[in-house]
């Protein structure tokens, strides 16, 4: 058997924001490193973040679309699990320099239905203000061979209430393996 080793992801979109505005947007973890980027048209930067909010951000972000990485949900060394009461189950990350977690809710069949995470780091003009954050996941489809969600929708929970993010839908699946992060036992 051969276990992964970490819980990094690069995501890379194309987001509509206007009529004729399409801005790139990256967000990642990599070996510890969380990573937000966003550049308008693709080459006008407009937003960078890097450092321990960036880190802790990018981490929930990661846990929170593991369900879109199902083989993620084994034994990785920075992440534990927990089952809790109600169908509930705590994912937590603690690489000894960023801790983070997200509850998420399990049907009877093993779909994971939406996570949440308090705490979230998120950008506010060039403030970081930790706030409540949640998603939603449904339409399961297998993928050769693979069961994941086609549906999201991830929702800011701020004091002046909440933030729609929008949601994704989700009509091809590949996944590729990075065998710089594997192990072997």
């Amino acid at each position: 058997m051969v276990p992964f080793q970490r819980v990094d992801f690069h995501w890379n979109a194309w987001v509509r924001m206007a009529p004729l505005i399409r801005t790139r947007v990256v967000d990642s973890f990599d070996h510890g490193t969380g990573l937000l980027s966003g550049w308008v048209f693709g080459f006008i930067r407009i937003v960078r973040s890097r450092g321990r909010a960036t880190d802790k951000g990018e981490v929930m972000r990661g846990l929170a679309e593991l369900p879109w990485r199902p083989f993620a949900f084994g034994e990785v060394p920075p992440l534990a699990w927990e089952a809790l009461e109600g169908d509930k189950l705590l994912a937590s990350f603690n690489d000894w320099r960023t801790q983070a977690a997200v509850v998420f809710d399990v049907d009877r069949e093993e779909r994971v239905l939406g996570g949440i995470g308090s705490e979230r780091p998120r950008l506010v003009g060039k403030s970081v203000v930790e706030t409540g954050w949640s998603g939603s996941f449904g339409n399961y489809r297998v993928f050769d061979g693979v069961r994941i969600p086609t549906a999201a929708e991830a929702i800011w929970h701020p004091p002046e209430g909440p933030s729609h993010t929008g949601g994704d839908m989700l009509r091809s699946f590949a996944f590729s393996i990075d065998m710089r992060t594997l192990g072997t036992q």
